[in-house]
């Protein structure tokens, strides 16, 4: 059987309008479904429920019977018909790059999203054609054949996001050889021709990690919106969705090239370099592996290293950076309840699924994944090997054949490779510990921890002169500052019986507001009594709350004072750029 799709759009309805021609029918029955994920998002998102209208007929416009047989199935009897045609409309206004929007302003969807397939159609090659107004200009990664778009199988359709509009920017680019394209749209801040030389240099330094790139073009298409941001890998491209004024001044701009960079990595390791257990991908049902920890938080660790050695983020700033990242691990208590392999395993109901326990109960393989990332760096220089070594034996034995990396291969990898298995590496994957950040002195850095210095205080720096004397809440607030989001185990705010969505609306007394609330609190030292009036669903109650110790959970990185020769080799070969 061959499928041939063929898509129209009615913006203000927020419809897309879809039809599928399958060709060769000869079973007596064919079951339709639509995924219920998107790869590289791992999360059951349930695209069936937008699916609307749904008719079939033969070739002669004669209805043919289909039903609805599951959540994500819907069963049609060719009746001996080899051509039919299915039509349908999916609702479509999530602005996000998972999913598909649809206003009068563009057009935007991924195929997860949008197209029924079958099980015997999944292998097949598969065309695409879009009915758009004349003035709207088509963006995918997908090559186009005369009118039609092609797809080699069900995956590549699935990994090639769409976007129609007649307002994009676009600019066309070499970087190490090959070509790309660089997609804007909604109105921004940016400069587009300095984007694409920070870009170029990004993709350069890529390439010269794994000697080469791994694709023939490439699509970097950017959402600029009022709100949201994030990004989803592609095999021949990325979506990025950013704010439209993110890219002033400097430091907003970076966020936007560390994301670039972030989904750039992707194109070797996720999209060519698969954990094996996600070989084929099975879009009905939840896709498992203990891996994302090594795939996402490794990529996070190369989206700084990348973006540093482009010159795009200043020493100073790189590792002002890791002190972030290891301060908002050192204050998520969940840390010592789950371990990395647990967190990937259970991103499907757990980290793409928040609540206010989530930091109590789970770590973000993306966060802990990375800080493991750069231990593993400082072991691996140590012992006169890198990570680039690593990332490359892994690309030439796993990743150049597609053949995938087994659940337990990243250990034995690294074991085979350096004579040792690392179980001070390891011990912060498979259980709760912390990773080894004592490994740093093989690059000339050494990691310091101090109380936090206010609400505001994010860590990656020394402290002040002055230490601030203050106490420790032990929770955190929702963005109007009145309202708790999360209550931390073992803290204060915990044994004084606190919980999340209580409104804090006095102390001792007085009104608190939004700009005082939770500063004021954190002012009085430590071992303080305040009596906290607050609300919980409309009844005014009260407490007394003990302020504690502010724990050790800031953290900065500072070079070694009388660091040796080999160190400061060592950081050179690390970073590309002098001690």
């Amino acid at each position: 059987m061959l499928a041939s799709y063929r898509v129209g759009i009615r913006p203000h309805k927020h419809l897309f309008d879809v039809v599928l021609e399958i060709d060769g029918c000869e079973a007596e029955a064919i079951e339709l479904w639509l995924p219920s994920w998107t790869p590289g998002s791992y999360l059951i998102r349930e695209y069936a429920r937008h699916v609307q209208d749904l008719r079939a007929a033969n070739e002669s416009g004669q209805q043919l019977a289909i039903e609805r047989v599951a959540e994500d199935a819907w069963r049609l009897t060719p009746a001996g018909h080899s051509l039919v045609r299915v039509s349908y409309s999916v609702y479509a206004f999530d602005l996000t790059v998972r999913t598909s929007h649809l206003d009068e302003s563009h057009a935007y969807f991924n195929g997860a999203a949008l197209f029924l397939t079958c099980d015997a159609l999944q292998a097949q090659p598969a065309t695409l054609a879009l009915d758009l107004p004349l003035d709207w200009r088509v963006e995918t990664p997908l090559p186009q054949e005369g009118l039609r778009y092609r797809a080699a199988s069900y995956d590549e359709l699935c990994d090639s996001p769409v976007h129609c509009s007649p307002t994009d920017r676009a600019v066309d680019f070499l970087a190490a050889g090959v070509p790309h394209r660089l997609v804007m749209w909604g109105a921004g801040n940016e400069d587009l021709p300095a984007l694409v030389k920070e870009i170029t240099a990004l993709v350069e330094q890529a390439a010269r990690l794994f000697g080469g790139l791994p694709y023939r073009r490439y699509l970097f298409l950017a959402l600029l919106s009022d709100r949201g941001r994030g990004g989803l890998e592609h095999r021949d491209g990325a979506t990025l969705l950013s704010p439209r004024f993110g890219f002033r001044p400097d430091r907003a701009r970076q966020e936007f090239l560390l994301l670039v960079a972030h989904e750039l990595f992707h194109a070797w390791v996720v999209k060519r370099l698969r954990p094996r257990a996600l070989l084929p991908y099975r879009y009905r049902a939840e896709n498992f592996t203990k891996l994302l920890w090594f795939f996402e938080g490794f990529t996070s660790y190369y989206e700084t290293l990348l973006t540093a050695r482009a010159g795009l983020l200043s020493q100073a700033r790189f590792l002002e950076l890791w002190g972030e990242r290891m301060t908002q691990l050192a204050r998520t208590p969940g840390r010592w309840v789950q371990s990395l392999e647990e967190a990937s395993l259970t991103a499907w109901t757990k980290y793409y699924r928040p609540d206010e326990n989530s930091a109590n109960s789970s770590v973000s393989y993306y966060l802990k994944g990375s800080l493991v990332a750069l231990a593993l760096e400082g072991e691996l220089r140590g012992r006169g090997h890198s990570l680039d070594g690593l990332m490359q034996r892994l690309w030439a034995r796993h990743g150049v054949d597609e053949s995938g990396l087994p659940e337990e291969g990243l250990q034995r990898e690294v074991a085979a490779w350096v004579g040792e298995a690392l179980p001070n590496v390891f011990a912060a994957v498979s259980g709760h510990a912390d990773p080894d950040y004592a490994s740093l002195a093989a690059v000339g850095l050494v990691v310091r921890a101090r109380p936090r210095e206010g609400v505001a205080d994010k860590g990656g720096i020394k402290p002040r002169a002055e230490r601030d004397p203050g106490g420790y809440l032990g929770l955190s607030f929702k963005a109007d500052r009145l309202t708790v989001s999360a209550v931390y185990a073992d803290g204060p705010a915990e044994r004084a019986g606190l919980c999340p969505e209580d409104e804090i609306v006095a102390a001792d007394g007085y009104r608190l507001s939004p700009e005082t609330c939770p500063s004021r609190l954190e002012q009085q030292p430590p071992h303080t009594q305040v009596t906290l009036t607050f609300f919980r669903r409309e009844e005014l109650r009260s407490t007394v709350l003990t302020l504690g110790e502010r724990p050790l959970d800031t953290y900065w990185i500072e070079k070694l004072d009388g660091a040796s020769e080999a160190q400061r080799h060592a950081y050179r070969e690390w970073l590309g750029s002098e001690w």
